[in-house]
C-alpha cells in the first residue's frame, strides 16, 4: 500500500510521468481522474480519499472541502485560485499552492508575437498571398516599431520579461501604469510612470499585463478606447474581462484604433456569437500564450514538489492562503 494518494481533477496535458516520478520519492501513487471533474459531485468522486489533489479549472468548493476527509493540499496548475475556496481551505487547514512565473517567457513571447503580427498586418498578408496578390507594393497601415511609445498597463512579472524583449525594437519611450510601482523605481528601469488615461492617449502601442479584480474588470471600456491613438494597437494576454469585448470589436470596427491581438477572452472558449470574431483588424488565439513544453514542463514539476512539501510536513513555496 502507498503511504499517499494524490489525485489529478480535469486532465490536459499529454502525460504525467513528471509528476508520477516527482511523487514517488514519498511513496505516493499517482492517481488521474477519469471524468473531467467540471462540477462538485465529480471532483469529490474523483478525491475523495486523496491527501492531496492537484486541479486546474475544478470546482473546489466550500462543499468539496467539507467532502474531502484525508485532503491536506490542493495545487493548482497556474496561477489564478478563483475557483478554489481559500476561505475554507484555511479554516480546514487545507494549504492551497499555485504555480505562479511558470510562463513567464512563453506569454510576453506571445504579447510580442501579437503586437508584431499586428504592426506587419500579417494575417492579410499571407492571406493575400494564398488568394494569388503578390504585394509589393500596399498601401496599409504599417508602422515601424523603433520610436514609437509603448505603454504597460500592468508592470508584474510577465510586463517587466515582455519590456526586456521590446526594447530590441528600440521603443522612443516607455509608459507604464501600475499602482504598485513607484516614481523612482520606474525611472530606474527607464520608464515614465503615468496614469492610465495619459498612457492611453499618448501610447502607439499598449500592452496589458494586469490580474482582473473587480477594480480592473471591463478598465478598457468605450470611453479607453475612444481615448487612444486612431493608429494605435492593443495587445491582451493577461485576462479576458480586463477588456470590454463589444466595446472593442466597435472601436476596431469604426476605425478608433487600428488593430488588437487577443489571447485571453471573458468567456473561454469564445462562444461561436462572439463580436469580435466578425473584425479582420484583429488577432485572435485560443489561451495558449502560456504553452511550450517547457513551461508545461516546469508547471508540472514545481506543482508537484508543492504537493511533497505538505505531505512531508512543510509548508508549499507558493502558500496562497496563509493561516
Amino acid at each position: 500500500m502507498p503511504r499517499f494518494k494524490v489525485a489529478v481533477l480535469s486532465l490536459g496535458y499529454e502525460s504525467y510521468e513528471t509528476e508520477r516520478e516527482i511523487l514517488s520519492d514519498v511513496d505516493a501513487e499517482l492517481i488521474l481522474a477519469q471524468a473531467d471533474c467540471l462540477t462538485e459531485e465529480e471532483v469529490i468522486a474523483s478525491g475523495y480519499d486523496a491527501d492531496a489533489i492537484m486541479v486546474r479549472e475544478a470546482p473546489v468548493t466550500a462543499h468539496v472541502l467539507d467532502s474531502l476527509p484525508r485532503c491536506r493540499a490542493v495545487v493548482r496548475y497556474g496561477v489564478g485560485v478563483d475557483n478554489i475556496d481559500l476561505e475554507r481551505a484555511s479554516e480546514k487547514r487545507i494549504y492551497v499552492a499555485n504555480v505562479p512565473g511558470y510562463g513567464n517567457e512563453e506569454v510576453s513571447d506571445h504579447a510580442a508575437a501579437l503586437l508584431l503580427a499586428c504592426i506587419r498586418t500579417l494575417p492579410a498578408r499571407e492571406r493575400a498571398l494564398r488568394q494569388g496578390r503578390f504585394e509589393t507594393d500596399i498601401s496599409e497601415q504599417i508602422y515601424r516599431t523603433s520610436g514609437k511609445t509603448l505603454g504597460l498597463v500592468g508592470y508584474g512579472a510577465i510586463g517587466r520579461v515582455f519590456l526586456r524583449k521590446w526594447r530590441g525594437f528600440d521603443p522612443g519611450r516607455v509608459l507604464v501604469c501600475d499602482p504598485a510601482l513607484s516614481v523612482e523605481n520606474a525611472a530606474a528601469d527607464g520608464l515614465e510612470l503615468t496614469d492610465q488615461k495619459t498612457l492611453l492617449s499618448q501610447s502607439d502601442y499598449v500592452s496589458l499585463h494586469l490580474p482582473l479584480t473587480e477594480a480592473t474588470r471591463g478598465i478598457i471600456d468605450e470611453a479607453a478606447l475612444r481615448s487612444m491613438k486612431p493608429t494605435a494597437i492593443l495587445i491582451n494576454t493577461a485576462r479576458g474581462g480586463i477588456v470590454d469585448e463589444a466595446a472593442l470589436a466597435r472601436a476596431l470596427e469604426k476605425g478608433w484604433i487600428l488593430a488588437a491581438g487577443l489571447d485571453v477572452f471573458d468567456r473561454e472558449p469564445l462562444p461561436p456569437d462572439s463580436p469580435l470574431l466578425g473584425v479582420d483588424n484583429l488577432i485572435l488565439t485560443g489561451h495558449v500564450g502560456w504553452y511550450s513544453k517547457d513551461s508545461v514542463r516546469e508547471l508540472q514539476t514545481r506543482a508537484a514538489r508543492e504537493v511533497i512539501r505538505v505531505l512531508t510536513g512543510s509548508v508549499p513555496e507558493h502558500w496562497v492562503n496563509p493561516w
